[in-house]
This record gives structure tokens, C-alpha cells and sequence, in this order.
């Protein structure tokens, strides 16, 4: 018994806590699996809001750019003001973030809000700018 405890590394092994070669029971097995799907669907979604983070940028430079907005009263100012200014503080976060995968879920979120506000904001642009100028014509 000496013999078998010089050799093994472990100190809970040579304590006893732990079985030597012990297995996995089932239901272990499992969880492990499930936390594995799991972690694969949360990196998909993470690459998949990244991407629309990504175009909602792009959107927002193209109406800045355009001016598509100008008859809309403080659209651009809001627009270019808190809307950029949060734009370059999450891209920052995702730069500076990006390994921990602790914090993925945080930047998630926030990458959500930020994308549903935009969009949100952007598409109220478009219906007031059209009834501006559907009431402008008539």
C-alpha cells in the first residue's frame, strides 16, 4: 500500500477523498452534456447579436452620412450624440471583454438593448419622416 501511494500524485487521492479512476455516473454525464449545449448556444447567439450589432452600426453611420433625417426635429442630434457615443462604449466593452466568458452574458444583454432600441428608434424615424412627408405633399 506504501508502493501505491508513492505513486500517485494526488493529494485527495492518497487522502482518500477521491476513488482512484472513479467514473462519471449518469446523471453527472448529463449535466455535463446539457451545460455543454448550453455554452454552444450562447456562443451562436453571442456571434449572431455581434453581427447585428455590427449592422446597426453600419445602419446608423448610413443615416448620419445621408442626412435622411434633416426634417425630423434633434433626430440627428440624438442620433449622432447618445447614439454613437453608446455605439463606441459597447464596442469598446466587446474589445476589451471578449475573453471572459463570464461577462458574455452581461455584453449580451446590453447588446440587445442597445440593438432593439436603435432599430426601434430608427423605425419611428421612418414612419414620422414618411407622415412628415405625406403631409407635406398634401
Amino acid at each position: 500500500m506504501a508502493a501505491r501511494r508513492k505513486l500517485s500524485n494526488d493529494e485527495d487521492e492518497e487522502t482518500g477523498f477521491l476513488q482512484r479512476n472513479s467514473k462519471l455516473n449518469r446523471r453527472a454525464e448529463i449535466e455535463l452534456l446539457q451545460l455543454r449545449n448550453l455554452e454552444r448556444f450562447i456562443s451562436k447567439f453571442y456571434w449572431l447579436l455581434i453581427l447585428a450589432f455590427l449592422a446597426v452600426g453600419v445602419m446608423m453611420i448610413i443615416v448620419l452620412v445621408d442626412r435622411s433625417f434633416a426634417d425630423v426635429f434633434m433626430a440627428e442630434q440624438l442620433m449622432s450624440t447618445i447614439g454613437m457615443t453608446s455605439y463606441v462604449i459597447l464596442f469598446l466593452l466587446l474589445l476589451m471583454c471578449h475573453s471572459h466568458k463570464e461577462m458574455r452574458i452581461i455584453i449580451l444583454l446590453c447588446l440587445c438593448f442597445f440593438t432593439g432600441c436603435v432599430t426601434g428608434f430608427l423605425s419611428a424615424l421612418n414612419i414620422l419622416g414618411a407622415s412628415i412627408k405625406i403631409t407635406n405633399n398634401t
